[in-house]
Protein backbone atom coordinates (compact mmCIF):
# COMPACT_ATOMS: atom_id res chain seq x y z
CA UNK A 1 0.00 0.00 0.00
CA UNK A 2 2.76 2.55 0.86
CA UNK A 3 4.59 1.77 -2.97
CA UNK A 4 1.73 2.76 -4.53
CA UNK A 5 0.97 6.12 -2.33
CA UNK A 6 3.99 7.12 -2.23
CA UNK A 7 4.70 8.21 -5.87
CA UNK A 8 0.95 9.70 -5.98
CA UNK A 9 1.64 12.11 -2.74
CA UNK A 10 -0.55 13.31 -0.38
CA UNK A 11 -3.30 15.54 -1.91
CA UNK A 12 -3.30 17.86 1.15
CA UNK A 13 0.52 18.41 1.16
CA UNK A 14 0.41 19.39 -2.68
CA UNK A 15 -2.41 22.15 -1.57
CA UNK A 16 -0.51 23.66 1.27
CA UNK A 17 2.42 23.68 -0.82
CA UNK A 18 0.71 25.59 -3.44
CA UNK A 19 -1.24 27.84 -1.45
CA UNK A 20 2.25 28.65 0.07
CA UNK A 21 4.11 29.37 -2.94
CA UNK A 22 1.25 31.12 -4.47
CA UNK A 23 0.99 33.01 -1.22
CA UNK A 24 4.64 34.09 -1.25
CA UNK A 25 4.60 35.32 -5.14
CA UNK A 26 1.48 37.28 -4.53
CA UNK A 27 3.51 38.60 -1.50
CA UNK A 28 6.28 39.49 -3.59
CA UNK A 29 4.18 40.77 -6.73
CA UNK A 30 2.22 42.96 -4.31
CA UNK A 31 5.38 44.45 -2.83
CA UNK A 32 6.93 44.95 -6.45
CA UNK A 33 4.28 46.69 -7.82
CA UNK A 34 3.49 49.11 -4.43
CA UNK A 35 7.36 50.08 -4.87
CA UNK A 36 7.48 50.94 -8.35
CA UNK A 37 4.07 52.57 -8.10
CA UNK A 38 5.95 54.61 -4.99
CA UNK A 39 9.12 55.36 -6.92
CA UNK A 40 6.48 57.08 -9.81
CA UNK A 41 4.92 59.10 -7.55
CA UNK A 42 8.28 60.58 -6.06
CA UNK A 43 9.59 61.35 -9.55
CA UNK A 44 6.92 63.70 -9.90
CA UNK A 45 8.15 65.45 -6.76
CA UNK A 46 11.04 66.54 -7.67
CA UNK A 47 12.89 68.85 -4.80
CA UNK A 48 14.90 71.78 -5.34
CA UNK A 49 18.74 72.01 -3.51
CA UNK A 50 18.73 74.69 -0.87
CA UNK A 51 21.51 76.66 -0.16
CA UNK A 52 23.73 77.20 2.63
CA UNK A 53 22.96 80.65 3.34
CA UNK A 54 19.10 80.01 3.01
CA UNK A 55 20.09 76.94 5.76
CA UNK A 56 21.95 79.87 8.26
CA UNK A 57 19.05 82.21 7.25
CA UNK A 58 16.12 80.03 8.47
CA UNK A 59 18.20 78.98 11.38
CA UNK A 60 19.05 81.93 12.40
CA UNK A 61 15.25 82.87 11.91
CA UNK A 62 14.54 79.85 14.24
CA UNK A 63 16.66 80.72 17.23
CA UNK A 64 15.54 84.08 17.02
CA UNK A 65 12.03 82.76 17.24
CA UNK A 66 12.40 80.08 20.01
CA UNK A 67 14.77 82.85 22.21
CA UNK A 68 12.04 85.37 21.78
CA UNK A 69 9.05 82.82 22.93
CA UNK A 70 10.91 81.97 26.61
Amino acid sequence: MEQVTQPIGNPTALLVERIFWLGLGTYLGLAITTSFIRGLKERKNKTTPVSTDQLENLAKKAIQQNSDSN
